[in-house]
């Protein structure tokens, strides 16, 4: 028998998979090569990476003759260290901080505003303290400036790009953020951290619309012909970003590796890096166990999509995909909750998931009904009532070990197994 541990929420469940249904467990290679890193280390990493940028000039240098500094941050669905990336960010600056007026922008892209608890929690005090702290609100227009339709390859797109006022405001704009295998954008950081971090909401709809996300090229882990990439990292060309600092996590959300300087390049290099870290070969099975990597990923369905799609990638077909998250915000935005209840069945979600016109979360309720289209899918939480998750299409357990009996009765007692226990940050490749 093997026991094995898949984050939940800030804790882990267990599961018992008996010997001749285990497959495989899928983990990357930075879970057993990297699992502790003290902060000594972490700094360490980070600090050489500012100080050694790609194909960009030093924070020392750029920051010499400018006054306003507007730093883009991720907002708490994303595991940033900002409490350790942003005062080392500041210690690279040429001068004394407090010769400097520094905001920080929370790039929460169509998410909901983070509250002042939150943010202290996510920043500390002090910088709470120092600094000004601003959410991107992508549905105010008065606070976008508009920089015209995206062109790719000399096409237009059909996308208006805004982006938040700030960022013509202030002479030098630096984002941070983290590099993980995304679903449908390739990966996430770099360009990500201007759409859809602080674009608006028109922007963001429009580069997630359902042809984009049906695009075969918009998929983990890749960027070649990825048309949601693409759009973003030619709104970051235009928005001007001239400095980015991303990092490489491990499962205990520890710095293992750090990539500043340009947005692409340096993003590019960490990209390649996480792609061999994380890529890891693998078979399918009837049954997939899996989490959303804990908090703060698990914070509700609606991040659930993204485990579930890389759980899709190794279950058979007519399989079964049981998802650990803890959902401690409920199901997720309104539109989100809305457009899965005002269907009747499967079928029905998707092809509302797939109608021309973008509407609010679109996108995700489109991956997850592809998803639900062919895996049953069981939720393992309790923080949501069995008719709340039944409501939403899945079947609901509320432990791992009560899933997988129930997924035993379905598929049979003799049903293979594989255990993702970091989700989504990992690249199963068949």
């Amino acid at each position: 028998m093997a026991n094995i541990d898949v984050m939940y929420g800030k804790r882990y469940l267990d599961v018992t998979v008996d010997d001749d249904n285990l497959q495989m467990v899928i983990e990357s290679k930075h879970k057993i090569e990297t699992e502790f890193v003290s902060v000594e280390a972490q700094c360490k990493t980070i600090v050489s990476a500012l100080q050694n940028p790609i194909l960009s000039p030093p924070l020392n240098q750029l920051t010499k003759d400018v006054k306003n500094v507007l730093i883009i941050s991720s907002d708490n669905t994303r595991p940033v260290p900002s409490k350790l990336t942003l005062p080392l960010i500041l210690a690279e600056f040429a001068r004394p901080i407090e010769t400097y007026n520094v905001t920080i922008l929370i790039a929460t892209g169509l998410h909901r505003e983070m509250t002042e608890a939150e943010i202290i929690e996510r920043f500390g005090e002090k910088l709470f303290k120092q600094h000004k702290i601003i959410n991107h609100n992508a549905k105010d227009k008065n606070n976008l400036d508009c920089y015209g339709e995206l062109i790719l390859n000399g096409e237009p797109t059909g996308n208006t790009l805004y982006l938040n006022k700030l960022i013509k405001e202030n002479e030098l704009v630096i984002a941070e953020g983290f590099i993980e295998p995304h679903f449908f954008a390739g990966f996430s950081g770099g360009r990500k951290s201007v759409m859809p971090g602080v674009a608006g909401a028109e922007t963001i709809m429009n580069n997630h619309n359902a042809k984009n996300i049906n695009n075969p090229n918009a998929t983990i882990a890749n960027l070649q012909n990825n048309p949601i990439h693409l759009q973003a990292l030619e709104a970051c060309r235009l928005s001007g970003l001239d400095f980015i600092l991303n990092v490489a996590l491990n499962k205990e959300k520890q710095v293992i590796a750090a990539f500043a300087g340009h947005y692409n390049d340096a993003h590019i290099a960490g990209c390649e890096f996480v792609k061999e870290e994380m890529t890891v070969p693998a078979l399918a099975a009837d049954i997939v166990i899996t989490s959303n990597n804990g908090y703060p990923l698990d914070r509700n369905v609606y991040q659930l999509v993204k485990g579930m799609d890389v759980a899709d990638k190794v279950t058979k077909q007519d399989g079964i995909i049981i998802i650990a998250g803890e959902c401690s915000d409920g199901v997720g935005h309104g539109d989100f909750n809305d457009v899965i209840l005002g269907a009747s069945t499967i079928e029905d979600l998707y092809v509302k998931a797939s109608i021309a016109e973008t509407v609010l979360d679109q996108w995700q309720i489109l991956i997850f009904a592809k998803i639900l289209m062919k895996h049953k899918v069981i939720l393992v939480t309790d923080k949501l009532s069995t008719d709340v998750v039944e409501d939403l299409f899945m079947e609901h357990a509320t432990t791992l070990n009560e899933a997988l009996a129930k997924a035993y009765e379905i598929l049979g007692s003799d049903a293979s197994v594989n255990i993702i226990p970091e989700g989504p940050v990992v690249i199963p490749k068949l």
